[in-house]
């Protein structure tokens, strides 16, 4: 197992239990003591998980539904990336030939970027990693929007940005977030969020990608409702519950 792959599962067992121990975590993973107490030092540094004597607690047991803070867009990379994979393969699969498609910022944005169907595509963005990933796809038009640039997101945001979407028309729009919780899909910059609220409105075809771990987390700026998007595509990792709740604000893809 990957370590990115091992305190993934070290953050998801976090979540389900609410405290682990060093030892129940070792024996689940099926490696020493040593090993879990050197993760648990290095995600209590990120904010995954609140380090306690002899163990770990989830960040949701300890703060609620607040996201802690914003991953650097490197961190990000390392989180749940099974779950990312997952969700591109069926973003992916929403795009059709011919195409003029929003991709928004994101590390989940990235994958959903390799996982494109061959064919002709008109790309937009506002993610540079996203446009180094695609500059040499064939058959693609690639338009980069630019703006302010974030580095915590690698994106460029800002009035520029804005004004640089209002006269497109775009067919479908993929933007990911860092939290939906009652319906609202939230971020935890205001320029990006806003910017993510001005390409939803010029697009025919809404999605809002991300993986499970989002769903019931709210961060600093709503904007979006989910009552206003075609689907949210995510993993096989809600609850029936969460499922069934999310269900009455739009279709679920996942």
């Amino acid at each position: 197992m990957l370590k990115s792959e091992r305190q993934d599962a070290i953050e998801q067992l976090c979540e389900n239990l609410g405290t682990a121990t060093v030892h129940r975590l070792a024996q689940e993973l099926q490696v020493s003591d040593m090993t879990v107490r050197r993760d648990l030092e290095e995600m209590a540094a990120q904010g995954r998980l609140v380090r306690v004597h002899g163990g770990a607690r989830s960040v949701a047991g300890q703060r609620g539904t607040a996201v802690p803070r914003e991953f650097t867009h490197g961190e990000k990379r390392s989180l749940h990336v099974k779950e990312k994979r997952a969700v591109a393969a069926s973003a992916a699969k929403l795009v059709e030939p011919g195409n003029t498609v929003f991709l928004g910022a994101g590390t989940t944005m990235e994958l959903v970027a390799q996982a494109l169907p061959a064919g002709r595509l008109r790309i937009v963005t506002n993610s540079l990693s996203i446009f180094d990933l695609l500059r040499g796809r064939p058959h693609t038009e690639l338009c980069l929007v630019g703006g302010v640039y974030r580095p915590t997101t690698d994106a460029f945001v800002g009035p520029m940005a804005e004004n640089s979407v209002d006269l497109l028309g775009i067919d479908v729009a993929f933007i990911g977030c860092n939290g939906i919780l009652d319906g609202a899909i939230s971020t935890s910059n205001m320029e990006e969020g806003r910017f993510q609220n001005e390409v939803f409105e010029r697009s025919d075809r809404r999605y809002v990608v991300c993986d499970s771990s989002k769903v019931g987390r709210r961060d600093f700026y709503t904007f979006y409702s989910l009552d206003d998007v075609d689907a949210l595509v995510t993993d096989k990792g809600l609850t029936g519950e969460q499922r069934e709740s999310l269900s009455e604000h739009t279709q679920i893809i996942g």
